[in-house]
């Protein structure tokens, strides 16, 4: 039997079901131990383990401790009452909490998987994710960025952010609006970073020739909705359902991809860049982040640094000047990538779970 331990809320953990599908698949038993931090929406079932402990989405690391020992205790109790053979380990931070399982009792038994940097800066923290994954099974990374913070060892594979049957769903065409047409920038996901996205709408907002869409909740949610009120070509739309999502980013002309640099921003790939290249949207990224470079990289949209003065400009001139054929056939070579990578993670995941 297989124990999937992830310390936040399943149901905001699409990729878990890259894993679930090959455990039903095989009909191999399994059970999923998670962490609800704000009790409701709660995903329910006779295999599923929720603690329940509110936890802010953006709580600095000492308010964050004493929950944390809190769910490791939880999580500790029922793998030893169930008795494992394997472990699934969802991100660093489930790992940070269960060290002496996973490097003891489980090592070569646990599949780790690694989606965001955090305190990788820290060298005894970057000693310590590299020790994780040197003793697991397997270990996957978001994004090739990476690949530096898990080392380059032979058991590294590639686990993209993207559900497969949604390349089977994609478009083919892209859609070019008219010459004098306003063009629709999106933007789609979480809201934080108060002052780069009021940054953004300030360009945006100084520009007729566009519109920017902005779905998504968040911390700054209210105040970047009041801030836009002062432009009549920026509308700010909240919160959407997942299922929505698709028809959403198809009312796009382009998607803005744009995060701020950061250390955690820098190697990281975002769902927008799936979106992009499914949807046949040109995305409007960073220069100074791995997806900006990945971007220009497969002439798949445009990346701007992001002190630009003259950034709508510049991206108005990208939009008149490009090739819709030329840019799906960039976005169906990179989806036969993407494919090939995520048919080695599946393959992976079976070597593991068997």
């Amino acid at each position: 039997m297989v124990g999937i331990v992830y310390a936040g809320q399943i149901e905001l953990a699409p990729f878990v079901k890259k894993y679930t599908d090959v455990l039903d698949r095989l009909c191999i038993s399994y059970d999923i131990i998670n962490w609800n931090r704000e009790k409701e929406n709660a995903v329910c079932g006779d295999n599923i383990y929720t603690y329940g402990e509110p936890l802010e989405r953006y709580a600095n690391l000492i308010s964050k401790i004493k929950p944390m020992i809190n769910f490791r205790r939880y999580a500790k109790r029922i793998i030893k009452s169930k008795k494992y053979d394997k472990l699934i380990i969802l991100t660093t931070q489930t790992a940070v909490i269960l060290p002496e399982l996973i490097l003891k009792k489980y090592k070569n038994k646990f599949f780790f998987d690694y989606r965001d940097a955090s305190y990788e800066y820290i060298k005894p923290y970057q000693w310590f994710v590299k020790r994780v994954s040197k003793n697991a099974f397997s270990v996957c990374v978001s994004s090739p960025g990476f690949k530096k913070y898990v080392g380059e060892g032979s058991n590294v594979v590639l686990a993209h952010n993207f559900q497969a049957k949604r390349c089977d769903e994609r478009k083919l065409d892209c859609i070019k609006k008219k010459p004098g047409e306003r063009i629709i920038m999106g933007y789609i996901g979480v809201l934080r970073d108060y002052d780069y996205l009021k940054k953004l709408v300030s360009h945006f907002g100084a520009d007729e020739r566009f519109e920017l869409h902005i779905y998504g909740c968040g911390d700054d949610y209210e105040r970047l909705k009041k801030y836009s009120k002062d432009f009549s070509n920026i509308f700010v739309f909240g919160a959407y359902k997942e299922e929505d999502k698709y028809s959403i980013i198809d009312s796009f002309d382009m998607i803005c991809y744009n995060y701020p640099y950061s250390f955690v921003n820098y190697p990281a790939i975002a769902n927008k860049f799936y979106d992009g290249i499914i949807m046949k949207k040109p995305m409007f990224a960073n220069s100074r982040t791995y997806s900006g470079e990945l971007i220009n990289k497969y002439q798949i949209g445009i990346s701007l640094d992001e002190d630009d003065e003259d950034i709508t400009s510049k991206l108005y001139n990208y939009y008149t000047d490009f090739s819709a054929e030329q840019f799906a056939e960039n976005c169906e070579k990179v989806i036969a990538k993407v494919a090939k990578d995520d048919k080695k993670y599946i393959e992976e995941i079976e070597k593991f779970v068997r």
